[in-house]
């Protein structure tokens, strides 16, 4: 079925849009859920949470195309979740990989000095310039959550092969993000002067 036809079961609010949602995209839901929560109890409450989040959003909503919403949906229900879970401990394997993120952008002050939707304009003119695997790669493990070695596993290489692409992307989009201004380094950091 259609993404179009599936909108369509939603705004008729026939229950079968809920069961072919689930069929279409379910198994992905669930995956990002897990990938970022690592309890199945949470991920599955998390991933029915976001069909009642898409019912109740369609209609009015009218998303083309249907699957990067239902994704995005389902990520920032998951990241609630995370927050609500974890206001006191850090121990999600999603963590894990936001960490390894963290050192390559931007401080809290400099993100209250520029939009973050410029600097996720950055990032995505940065993953553009870069090969597909390597793209594929990055949107695996920080936006999907995904494990290195399930990376690995898919893309058929070795654990060690798809962690020093990690790095070296990491590398790139650090040197990216200060090139246009949005990353700098501290007094301790790389050409300071004291």
């Amino acid at each position: 079925m259609e993404d179009k036809q599936i909108i369509k079961l939603f705004f008729a609010r026939a229950e079968d849009a809920l069961r072919i949602l689930s069929e279409r995209y379910g198994k992905t839901l669930y995956r990002i859920a897990m990938n970022i929560l690592g309890n199945h109890h949470d991920a599955e409450e998390t991933t029915n949470d976001t069909y009642l989040a898409i019912w109740n959003a369609i209609p009015p909503k009218e998303p083309d195309p249907l699957a990067p919403y239902v994704y995005r949906t389902g990520r920032n229900t998951a990241l609630k979740k995370l927050e609500y879970l974890s206001a006191e401990k850090r121990n999600s394997s999603y963590n894990l990989s936001l960490d390894e993120l963290s050192a390559c952008l931007p401080d809290e002050d400099i993100e209250h000095i520029f939009n973050a939707q410029e600097i996720a304009d950055s990032v995505n003119e940065f993953l553009k310039k870069d090969t597909a695997v390597n793209r594929y790669i990055f949107i695996r493990r920080y936006w999907y959550g995904d494990s290195v070695e399930d990376i690995s596993k898919d893309l058929q290489m070795k654990s060690g092969t798809v962690s020093v692409r990690l790095n070296r992307i990491r590398t790139k989009l650090k040197e990216h993000l200060i090139k246009e201004g949005y990353y700098y380094e501290t007094q301790t950091g790389i050409g300071s002067s004291g």
